[in-house]
Formats: structure tokens, C-alpha cells, sequence
């Protein structure tokens, strides 16, 4: 089964023409399957699944090991299993253009890992095996293909996993002894590959086939190269953006295993591709996948067209009904029965309407009883850094995300969640400037619940009570009275609010002023927010949990589900004595409102705004992580911040990528690199100014440190950073999550003086994470430490650092 369609489905209906007729036609007659595995999203070897589904006509497929959850975010806020949303979509945007499907085992990203034995501390080993063989088992490929070695010259630990999963269930997938229940509970029979390649992009010595991209695609007029390119460009929130160059281009495979005997060196050689030699059963997934490409073919052909629609994009559970409409134009004289396909929310039809060539039909759903939408993997909480996939469909396991519920087929018989193609509901408006517009339909809690703050770092003898908002959204047309209620721990006082009445499709704001007790125990509270209100035919029904929607043009929007929690972090923290704040932000940064929060005089400006003039008003200015990409208006007033500095202000930086380095954008000489193997003292750097080249052999990598509770060496115990205003002890560097810091630097000017030093287990100290140095009157400081993991969250010992480094004191102190 195919688990999505590949036209784009929130454009206006189009049969796919020529160019639609011409995709699906490839792919009929023959048996060819391929399935790459990597590591993360941005692993996949674009080029290759494109010339094997466009050129070849053949199925072609991706396994990530992981959602990418534990990277940075380049367009916006999201992280964590935000980001694994918005990256999952980001793979089916471009699976969309390279015509292969994406496939995913139950492991969450945990962040960068140096060795394969990290790795499996925390991805159970036989749990990640097992799902690669089941996603083998079910998609059948003749070949594999293996992105990474499974050595440590795979470098990150993941991709070393991600090598060696798919070696070994190369090895093991047709073995009925292994993970037999994948066969008595999920109908999955071993399967036996034939050939097991490694992609030698990086490794040319290795490489034994080489597959030709520059050709020209008689479909889309661009060589297969330039629609990879196009493809890889859609990872957009991992800063993957490619030029489309034409001319020669190449897709580089090692041979590793190859069971079909001596033969050719072609990579399908000694392979039975014939559809003959495919297996006819029609519920094998050879043959459904070819009954969906002619359905795509005829759908093409004839000219059908197939919408459907309903009047808002949002259906809310639980309400009576819905009303819904589908049409279908049939451009052929053939007839031709719509039937919708929406799972467990049945369907009611009103009315039909027809006159030639057009059919409508107008009808409701009924949503008693029915659960909100929601991704399958995150209907649990996570074991660790696996998800689970409790209760979902055996079919549904390693999908990107449920097939859609509410769903349309053109159809001759009766239609199911396995119908092809689908065409999922969607609502659509007219935008004057630019035309139609169109929105996926969900289905919504009845009544949607947020809390404000969601994260309050509390500083202790601050403040004695706190005010936190809660909003009640009501998505349905129905009036809902009902009672909000704040859960506090025991000892805590809060004002309740009395009944609350909703009226339709509106919005309420209630306001609690808690009081925790006098003596404070805990460092951390959760506070829940409830709605109870009358349900529909009697009884009440519970509403804990706010909807959120990942969304970028570039993707289909995505919502998910949250409970409605606040948690509060009590702080023993002293603020810096200063007035006000400039805060720059950075990708995926939180920091400037953890910070105001916290009670920091933090004020975000944009990079236009960097002029001696609005700098004046500020004693500290602030650089989020990786602001210099981001924000294109910093970059082009570098001159200005440094001026801050040495005019008598502080500034501090935190991480930045590659360009910030090379650019020469620090006051004195600043570079990051990985450490050489065997490498011994780190390279000499002279005290020139900015300006100066970039030392040889400091060019690619950079020094990290994954282990969050990695053992801290203090340098300069005499530093106010660590004593002014907050002395900071062992204990403030307990509970940082996924990592301690990137992009730590690898060699710097004397001008500058290390604080701290820090390591992974069985690594040498690395003492660029924290650096301060003079500047004229002034301060200039750059880390690499993770604070935009930590605030956010509520790391106690990240804030009473940062407060130390925003507390003014002599120039390079």
C-alpha cells in the first residue's frame, strides 16, 4: 500500500494530465524495489531515489532511523518532537518530487552521539533491528541500499547504527527464526534481499557502480539531478537549500553482498525483475502497488477529477454531525462510483446531484465517539528515546503518520483506508491577492485548552504569587457550559473560577492567581489546566489538551496534541545588574522570553536595529545561536556590535555555525575544527585583529560535547563568571539535557581566557566553551554552551550562568 499519494493534495483537483499519465505508466510491468537506509531525515540519498523511481520506474523507498528530533531548527521555533513533525513532513514533500515513499523505526533522535555504544545506550539494539526488518518484510525490496559503513568512520554514532541495522537485517530478514512474531502477529513472512549496496558519495575508492543523474527526464524536461536537487532543497528547517546544476552527475554504490551468483556488475543484474517472477497474491504488496499505479494511470487517462471538501478545516469529536461535500467530474463516458473513505466517523448521504460528466454528493459525518488527530507515535510518552506504538494499526507502524481518515477514492466497489488514490478532505478559501487556498481537515477536540505562561522560571523571594492564563476554545457550533479548573500541587492556594459558559466557535480567557506555600520544597511543579463540560446526550466529558500546527508553506500542515501544563522552575537566582537588555535572536530561540520570564530586562531587536544610537540605551547586547545565518541585517552591522563592545558595552555570543568563524566577525581570531586524530596541542593563533585567514587544517568539523552530564574543570576559579552575582558550584551544572555545547571553539588569540573545560568520556578537555576576552573599553564573550536547550526548560544552574555572564564588570572580566 502506498500510504500517501503522490500528487500534492491541497492544490485544486488536476488529473495529472500527460506528465501524471506518463509517472504512473513507468512503474507497470516489472518488479523492481529498492529501499535505502540512513540514519536521519537529511541522510537519504536523494539522487538515488530519484533515478531509480523516476528514470527506473522503480519502487523506491527511505528508512530513517530517526525524525531528526534532537537537531536545530533554521526557520523556526520548533524542537524536539515539534521538529520531528516538521521534518517528517519536510521527507514527504520531497518524496513527493522524487516519486519513492518514507518508512521510520520507533527511535527518537536524543541529539549527537560520538560512538555506536552511546548509541545503543539508548536505542534498544534489537528493537531498531526489529523494525527495519519488519519495514523489509513488508515493502519487499530486492536491494538494499545502506547510506552509512557501520564503522566509526561513519563518524556520528546514529549513522554507525544506521550501517550496521542494515547489514544485519540484510542478513537476517529472511530468517524465520528471527522475530518470528512479526509473522503470526502482523502477517509479515521473512523476506530474503538479494543485493546490499553502500553509497560511496564520500568514499570513491569504494566505489563498484556508478548510476548516471545528468540524464534528462522525458516527464519533467530537468535532469534527475535537478529534481533531487529540488528534492534535498525542501529539508528547508535543516539549512539543506541545493543549486540544480546541469552536466555530469553521478550516483556512487559499493557492491557489499550480492546473493544472486556471478553475473553482471548493473545494479538489477541476476535480479528477476519481470512481473511475471512478482508475487500475484492480491494482497502482497507488489501486487497492490501495481494496482495503484494503473488506478493512477486510468484516473489520468480518463480525465477523472476528485475533490473533497468541507466548510472549515477543522471537525470537532464528539459534535452530532458534520456536514461534508465531495464532487467528482469524470471527463470519460465511463461511470464512475464516489464513495468517501473516512474510517470510523461514518457517513451520512443528504443529497446527490449529476448532470454530465459531473457528479456531487452532499452528506454529513457523524463524530460521536471519534478521537481527535493526532500522530500514532505520540499518543504515549515516550520509553526513553524509543516511542511507542501502542495500539496503533499493524499496518500504520513505521508509516510517517496514519493514512488520512477523512479521505475520498474513486472507486468501483466498496472503498477502504487501502483505496488508491486517496484524495484527502480539505477546506478551501479565496484568497483575492493570490487565489484559492487550501487546508487539510482535521478533526479537533471539542473544546481546545491552553495555559500562559507554559514555562515560568520562579525566582525564589521574587515575587509571592503568580497569574497564569488559561484559553478555552470552543471548535464546535453547539453553546458548552462547563467548569475550568487549575490542578495545583497540595499546599498551593489558587482562585477557582466559577462556571464558564462557550459560546459557539468562541474563545475565553480565565485567569488564575496562584500562591505556592511559604516554604518551597520542590525546584519543579507541574500545574494542569481542566475543562469540564456537559457533553452531548448527558454526562460530562474532560478537556486537558491544546492542539498546535506545524506549518511552512513549503509542507502540509501537521497538528498535534499537548497537554495543557505549566511548569514552574523555582530559581535561587540573582539578576544582573543592568537596565536593559538587546537580545538577537537565533534559530529555534527561546531564550529572550525564558529570560524576560525570569525577570531578565531583556528587549528583542532585529539586526536593522544594531546602530551605535539604539546600542547606547543597552550595557549588555546578546546573540542568539546562530543568529548570524538567520538574520542577514546582524551580519551587515558586525561593525556595530563590535563598536559596542569597545566602546565600554558587554556582548555575548553564543554558538554560531561555520560562517561566523571563517568570516572573521570576533574581535581577535576565533576558529572552530574538529580535533585531528592523534592530534596534540591545538594550533597557535597570533593576536591579530579580525581580518586574519583562517589557519590551515581548522577547516571542517567542530568540537562538541554530547554528554549532558559531563564532568566541568573549572580553568579560572577567580573568573566573576562563575562568582558574580550567582557563585556557581558542581551543582549548576545537574539536570542540562541532550548536550553540554556545540561548536566549541578549536583555537583562538591569546587576547582571550578560557573559564571552563569540559569532555566526553575517554576525550581529551576541551576548553572552548566559554571565552572572554577585552575589547577596548568593553567585553566580548562567545560559548558554545547549549543554553537554548537549557532555558527554555528551566535548567536552574543555566540561568544563574547566564546571569553571570550578562553582569558587567572590567573590560574582559
Amino acid at each position: 500500500m502506498l500510504p500517501f499519494s503522490l500528487a500534492a493534495q491541497f492544490e485544486p483537483p488536476a488529473s495529472g494530465g500527460i506528465v501524471g499519465l506518463q509517472q504512473a505508466r513507468q512503474y507497470l510491468g516489472h518488479n523492481m524495489r529498492v529501499l535505502v537506509i540512513g540514519a536521519h531525515p537529511d541522510d537519504e540519498d536523494t539522487e538515488l531515489l530519484t533515478v531509480m523511481s523516476r528514470r527506473f520506474g522503480a519502487e523506491a523507498a527511505y528508512l530513517s532511523l530517526n525524525r531528526g528530533e534532537g537537531g536545530q531548527n533554521l526557520i523556526g521555533p520548533e524542537l524536539g518532537e515539534a521538529l520531528g513533525i516538521l521534518r517528517t513532513e519536510e521527507l514527504l514533500a520531497a518524496r513527493r518530487l522524487d516519486g519513492a515513499r518514507q518508512y521510520f523505526t520507533r527511535a527518537y533522535d536524543f541529539g549527537f552521539s560520538k560512538t555506536l555504544d552511546d548509541t545503543w545506550s539508548k536505542w534498544p539494539r534489537d528493537t531498531v533491528l526489529k523494525d527495519v526488518v519488519r519495514i523489509i518484510r513488508r515493502f519487499r525490496p530486492q536491494v538494499i541500499v545502506s547510506v552509512f559503513s557501520g564503522t566509526p568512520r561513519d563518524g556520528h554514532g546514529q549513522h554507525q547504527a544506521a550501517g550496521w541495522a542494515a547489514r544485519e537485517a540484510f542478513r537476517v530478514a529472511g530468517d524465520s527464526s528471527v522475530f518470528p512474531e512479526l509473522a503470526g502477529e502482523e502477517g509479515l513472512a521473512p523476506f530474503t534481499p538479494l543485493k546490499l549496496y553502500r553509497s560511496t558519495r564520500f568514499d570513491t575508492a569504494s566505489t563498484t557502480l556508478r548510476l548516471d543523474g545528468s540524464a534528462v527526464s522525458p516527464v519533467t524536461g530537468k535532469t534527475y539531478h535537478q529534481v533531487a536537487m529540488e528534492s534535498r532543497s525542501l529539508h528547508r528547517s535543516q539549512d539543506m537549500g541545493q543549486l540544480q546544476a546541469i552536466g555530469p552527475s553521478e550516483v556512487r554504490l559499493g557492491l557489499l553482498e550480492d546473493r544472486t551468483g556471478p553475473g553482471g556488475g548493473g545494479f538489477w543484474d541476476g535480479i528477476d525483475t519481470t512481473w511475471s517472477a512478482a508475487a500475484h497474491d492480491s494482497t502482497s504488496i507488489e501486487w497492490r502497488d501495481q494496482a495503484h499505479r494503473r488506478k493512477q494511470a486510468e484516473q489520468a487517462e480518463r480525465g477523472e477529477l476528485l475533490d473533497a471538501r468541507a466548510a472549515t478545516a477543522e471537525l470537532p469529536v464528539g459534535s452530532a454531525t458534520a456536514g461534508i461535500c465531495e464532487s467528482r467530474a469524470n471527463g470519460s463516458a465511463r461511470p464512475c462510483a464516489f464513495i468517501p473513505v473516512n474510517g470510523s466517523a461514518p457517513f451520512i448521504t443528504d443529497s446527490t446531484r449529476e448532470s454530465p460528466g459531473y457528479h456531487a454528493t452532499f452528506g454529513r459525518l457523524r463524530l460521536e465517539g471519534v478521537k481527535p488527530d493526532e500522530p500514532y507515535y505520540l499518543r504515549h510518552p515516550r520509553d526513553g528515546a524509543m516511542y511507542r506504538w501502542d495500539g496503533a494499526e499493524i499496518a500504520t507502524r513505521g508509516l510517517p503518520f496514519e493514512p488520512p481518515r477523512l479521505a475520498a477514492t474513486l472507486a468501483d466497489g466498496p472503498a477502504t483506508a487501502s483505496s488508491v488514490p486517496l484524495r484527502r478532505f480539505s477546506y478551501r478559501w479565496n484568497d483575492q491577492s493570490i487565489g484559492e487556498q487550501r487546508l487539510p481537515v482535521e478533526l479537533v477536540p471539542a473544546v481546545d485548552v491552553s495555559i500562559s505562561p507554559a514555562e515560568l522560571p520562579w525566582r525564589r523571594g521574587a515575587r509571592k504569587s503568580a497569574t497564569f492564563s488559561i484559553t478555552l476554545r470552543n471548535a464546535t457550533q453547539d453553546t458548552i457550559r462547563g467548569q475550568v479548573t487549575l490542578e495545583v500541587p497540595a499546599g498551593w492556594s489558587t482562585i477557582r473560577d466559577s462556571g464558564v459558559v462557550l459560546a459557539p466557535r468562541a474563545r475565553r480567557v480565565v485567569r488564575f492567581v496562584v500562591r505556592p506555600p511559604a516554604a518551597i520544597g520542590d525546584t519543579a511543579v507541574v500545574l494542569r489546566a481542566v475543562f469540564t463540560g456537559a457533553a452531548r446526550g448527558g454526562g460530562s466529558a474532560e478537556y486537558r489538551e491544546t492542539r498546535r500546527v506545524v506549518n511552512y508553506p513549503h509542507i502540509e500542515p501537521r497538528g498535534y496534541l499537548q497537554p495543557a501544563e505549566a511548569h514552574v522552575v523555582f530559581l535561587d537566582l540573582k539578576l544582573p545588574p543592568v537596565r536593559r537588555i538587546a537580545y538577537v535572536r537565533g534559530a529555534a530561540d527561546g531564550v529572550p522570553e525564558a529570560l524576560q520570564a525570569a525577570g531578565f530586562p531583556v528587549e528583542v531587536i532585529p539586526g536593522r536595529d544594531l546602530t551605535a544610537a539604539t546600542l547606547a540605551r543597552y550595557q549588555v547586547l546578546v546573540i542568539g545561536p546562530r543568529a548570524y545565518e538567520v538574520d542577514a541585517e546582524l551580519l551587515e552591522r558586525n561593525d556595530a556590535v563590535l563598536d559596542h563592545a569597545r566602546s565600554g558595552g558587554r556582548v555575548v555570543v553564543q554558538y554560531q555555525q561555520y560562517g561566523f568563524f571563517f568570516g572573521n566577525l570576533a574581535p581577535w581570531p576565533l576558529y572552530v575544527a574538529s580535533r585531528p586524530p592523534g592530534s596534540g596541542d591545538r594550533p597557535t593563533v597570533t593576536s591579530t585583529p579580525a581580518g586574519t585567514s583562517v589557519p590551515t587544517g581548522l577547516l571542517g568539523g567542530h568540537d562538541r560535547v554530547t554528554d549532558e552530564g559531563a564532568a566541568i574543570i573549572v580553568k579560572d576559579p577567580a573568573s566573576p563568571l562563575l562568582r558574580v552575582p550567582n557563585r556557581i558550584t558542581a551543582r549548576d551544572w545537574d539536570g542540562w539535557v541532550q548536550e553540554r555545547g556545540l561548536y566549541l571553539a578549536r583555537a583562538w588569540a591569546p587576547e582571550y581566557r578560557t573559564v571552563i573545560a569540559m569532555s566526553d568520556p575517554g576525550e581529551a578537555p576541551l576548553e572552548g566553551g566559554l571565552l572572554i576576552a577585552p575589547y577596548g573599553k568593553g567585553t566580548y564573550i562567545y560559548t558554545g554552551l547549549a543554553f537554548f536547550r537549557q532555558l527554555p526548560v528551566g535548567v536552574p544552574g543555566a540561568f544563574r550562568l547566564f546571569a553571570n555572564l550578562l553582569t558587567p564588570g572590567p573590560a574582559g572580566r
